[in-house]
């Protein structure tokens, strides 16, 4: 009988710490909108360079989603949006990525814009909006110098952007619990 008790105690000593893990918070929710190009070069678009900012982008994702960032799917109109404006519209005017992002139940939006003034750069920036408050909490930059088919510097670019954001939202967070 004593046997029996320490095993039904310990059953339910270990459902209550799964439970627990289980309703454990996650972090806070982030919404991340994909790199777009903005090139202002002669021969804008070119389809090698929409596919490193492809790769730019696509990395980024996984890479914060690797480092534990609750990562979900931006809004569902963002891109009908961003085709009616330029690829800097919601980077400028962080109200109306908010209002496009409001029903995802995001705390943060990443927001992430390529900017390509030369042949010879492309600079990949981002800011963090904090959605509650409708600010700018960071605003970031990298340089990519490296040619199209060097991918393991774009790759890397976008390892080191996610590691910045984590660490921001990860600060933002703890700030906003205390």
């Amino acid at each position: 009988m004593h046997k029996l008790m320490r095993t039904i105690k310990s059953v339910v000593i270990i459902g209550c710490l799964v439970s627990s893990a289980a309703n454990a918070e996650v972090g806070p929710k982030v919404a991340v909108m994909a790199f777009l190009l903005n090139d202002m070069t002669n021969l804008p678009n070119a389809p090698e360079e929409l596919k490193r900012i492809d790769l730019l982008s696509t990395k980024f994702h996984e890479s914060l989603k690797s480092k534990g960032i609750n990562v979900v799917p931006e809004g569902a109109k963002v891109k009908s949006e961003i085709e009616k404006h330029s690829p800097t519209y919601l980077y400028d005017n962080v109200e109306t990525a908010i209002e496009l992002n409001k029903n995802t139940g995001a705390d943060y939006l990443v927001i992430g814009v390529a900017l390509k003034p030369t042949y010879l750069f492309v600079y990949p920036r981002l800011i963090i909006v904090d959605v509650k408050n409708k600010s700018v909490v960071m605003s970031k930059s990298a340089q990519l110098e490296s040619s199209w088919t060097d991918e393991n510097t774009t790759i890397r670019t976008a390892e080191k952007l996610a590691q910045v954001v984590k660490e921001r939202v990860d600060a933002l967070h703890a700030a906003a619990e205390q």
